[in-house]
């Protein structure tokens, strides 16, 4: 672990640094936060470079290569000192004078970054493999990117295609891994750790700074008198975000328990270990359909299972950007309303700020886009209706801004989707829905902590008459608005996919209720604050924080659980997440490493083609070579048909099948294939492979045992 420390720490000072460069935008957009939203800026300088990388890359102005990534860091570079030298200097003196008064908050966030990044790595040493689930498909996706000279990506399993998916988060953390230059093999587990990190102090900023905004404008006293309070606030709100679950646990351990003692809860010590020992941490997220078993099976998973799984998949990629698009909505609604003339309602920082988030977050998570313009729609009507209290304004001057915003986006977006065919093949309604109870289970923690608060609002309008609560509850009410709402539409309607029957509301439910747990998580803290510092009744209050401690701890016993259970915590093994395949597949480590070392750029090679989710297609995984065809599922869904995808599968298997050398030789020219792979898995697979007729069109230039790389010569 001694040298995975080396490389933790220099991926966090090249993470550092080039946050550094956005310092001065961050502290202007956010100089009312009061840590002025430093830790955004590691995602915005990284988003923006990344950004910038791919606009240019994809008409082939500039080269993705690390020459590159440092020229464009070096022009950001001197705009800054061009920005920090205008008006005599002035906007330097400003920007010390933030500096000097703020730098122990910087401080204590980047320590606070720094603990969470190293922590994470370290949990990630005990089991860095990267396979299983969508591993295979996200480093592959990297890797491709790693090896792309301009945009888009190759696809690495449909050669001379590019990738049809939302990859902007994989090109993200290539960026990070070229500009580090340490092994993709390394940063794939640092990105998990990474985002881990992000999420925890993201949320931590959103949540103090929501607290310091109501302390600050209600109770500005208790800002100097105790200040730990929006700080314990924003800790509360960032553990359940990061490491909190749902009450999943608590319910099945309790059930466990009355089930085995003949349906009596016992405590004993050994029915106790019993009902614990039997929990399966991944039934969390597998609940609805399974548990009792139906025909409407779902996903609902949350930060803490992505961390545990460490997929580096498009909604765990995302959430750092959709959490400062967040933080960008709070910066916006709580500066000073300045009434707009009704000839001219648009803020067009406000705008462009939003259209180029959103575009990111779509690139990462298209799901996203729908999901967090719907919070702008919210969030910003009500910042609207509280200041002008005229509707037909408010509705017009939020349409406007929100039809802006699309405009924005489509045109932040258009390199990327010029190259994109959308997936979805409609909208159904629902013709199944979830029993209450379980939604309880899973979102009746966060309920009961959001609930009170409701009812505290709608109770002190109606005593008091007045409609003027502070905007820090407007906001904190339409984020459980919108969560709520998430939650709700899989009950109405879905969007239909290529997944079974069985599995018609997975998806949707998934990447909405995603977002849910996330928004809820936010306002967690500064709810605790609010209702703890605002209910008169010591009876009510004492109430309240009972079952806020109850509820907080029943989510975050989640991770003893799944990190016990995926990783267990007995022997480290290094950040490496490909030397899994030395005790497996020893013969293929060798070659994708050869690979990696002798051939340059992206040459077209072949190799079986796999079922999705087994270990096949390792060679194009982990070299980033484009294969003939890969995971054949995955390729169905991002094709939009298993037309493309069957057709490539027949022609795989008659090149290493067919005893024919002219087929051979037509199949290998008509996707442009330079190598030939043959392993156990090809040997596997094709079972009537017979070695001669590559030997008349291919000549051996790696061997290791029995697995052979062939180089077209003929």
């Amino acid at each position: 672990m001694l040298s995975d420390l080396n490389y933790i720490i220099w991926w966090w000072l090249v993470l550092f640094l080039l946050g550094a460069l956005s310092l001065p935008l961050i502290v202007s957009i956010f100089r009312n936060f009061w840590d002025k939203g430093y830790i955004f800026t590691k995602i915005v300088s990284s988003a923006l470079l990344t950004y910038l990388i791919f606009i240019l890359g994809v008409p082939h102005f500039l080269p993705f290569t690390q020459n590159s990534i440092l020229l464009l860091i070096i022009f950001a570079a001197f705009l800054i000192y061009r920005y920090l030298s205008q008006n005599g200097s002035a906007n330097l003196k400003i920007f010390k004078k933030i500096l000097s008064q703020n730098w122990k908050i910087f401080l204590f966030e980047e320590i606070l970054f720094l603990v969470i990044l190293t922590t994470w790595s370290f949990v990630r040493s005990f089991a860095p493999e990267i396979e299983g689930l969508e591993k295979y498909m996200d480093w592959g996706f990297v890797n491709s990117a790693l090896r792309s000279k301009f945009m888009p990506p190759a696809d690495m399993w449909f050669a001379g295609q590019p990738i049809n998916y939302y990859y902007f988060g994989h090109l993200l953390f290539a960026v990070l891994t070229k500009l580090s230059t340490i092994p993709s093999s390394i940063t794939y587990n640092l990105s998990i750790a990474t985002i881990c990190a992000l999420t925890f102090t993201s949320g931590f900023s959103i949540a103090s700074n929501l607290s310091y905004f109501y302390l600050k404008n209600i109770k500005p006293k208790i800002i100097n008198t105790r200040p730990g309070l929006f700080i314990l606030a924003g800790l509360i709100s960032a553990f359940l975000l990061t490491f909190g679950g749902n009450l999943h646990a608590v319910y099945k351990i309790t059930r466990n328990n009355i089930e085995a003692n003949e349906g009596k809860f016992t405590l004993t010590q050994s029915a106790l270990q019993s009902a614990v020992s039997s929990y399966w941490y991944p039934d969390a997220t597998r609940f609805i359909g399974f548990d009792p078993e139906t025909d409407d099976k779902t996903i609902h998973e949350f930060p803490i299972y992505s961390f545990t799984v460490a997929d580096l998949h498009g909604h765990l990629n995302d959430v750092p950007v959709i959490l400062f698009l967040v933080a960008l909505l709070l910066a916006f609604t709580t500066t000073k309303y300045v009434k707009t003339p009704t000839d001219q309602p648009l803020n067009w920082k406000l705008i462009f700020g939003l259209g180029l988030t959103l575009a990111i977050a779509y690139m990462t998570n298209a799901w996203d886009f729908a999901v967090y313009g719907l919070l702008f729609a919210v969030v910003y009507l009500f910042y609207n209706l509280k200041y002008s209290a005229n509707l037909p304004y408010s509705l017009f001057k939020t349409a406007s801004n929100g039809f802006m915003i699309i405009i924005f986006w489509y045109l932040f977006t258009l390199p990327f989707s010029l190259n994109f065919t959308p997936m979805a093949e409609g909208l159904r309604f629902s013709d199944s829905h979830t029993p209450f109870y379980q939604l309880f289970i899973l979102y009746g923690g966060f309920w009961l902590i959001c609930i009170p608060f409701v009812l505290f609002l709608f109770f002190r309008k109606i005593k008091t008459k007045s409609h003027q609560f502070p905007f820090t509850d407007i906001f904190t009410l339409a984020l459980i608005l919108v969560a709520t709402f998430l939650i709700i539409i899989p009950e109405i309607g879905y969007i239909k996919d290529i997944y079974i029957f069985e599995h018609r509301r997975a998806n949707t439910m998934f990447k909405l209720v995603y977002q849910a747990f996330i928004m809820y998580s936010l306002v967690s803290g500064y709810i605790w604050l609010r209702l703890i510092g605002s209910l008169k009744t010591p009876l009510y209050r004492r109430t309240y924080k009972l079952l806020f401690i109850i509820v907080f701890l029943s989510h975050l016993i989640y991770p003893y659980f799944a990190v016990k259970s995926y990783y267990g915590l007995t022997q480290s093994k290094g950040l490496d997440g490909l030397k899994y395949l030395l005790n497996r597949y020893s013969d293929n480590y060798a070659a994708i490493n050869w690979i990696n070392q002798n051939i340059p750029d992206q040459p077209v090679i072949v190799e079986a083609v796999g079922d999705s989710y087994t270990e096949y297609n390792q060679i194009s995984v982990g070299t980033g070579l484009p294969t003939v065809e890969g995971w054949v599922v995955h390729e169905w869904l991002w094709r939009g048909g298993y037309d493309q995808p069957s057709i490539r599968q027949s022609d795989v298997q008659q090149i290493y099948e067919s005893t024919d050398v002219n087929e051979v030789r037509s199949l290998l020219q008509k996707y442009s294939v330079s190598y030939i792979f043959v392993g156990d898995l090809e040997r596997e697979k094709y079972p009537n492979h017979t070695q001669e007729v590559f030997n008349k069109i291919a000549k051996i230039i790696f061997q290791s045992n029995d697995t052979r790389l062939y180089k077209i010569t003929k």
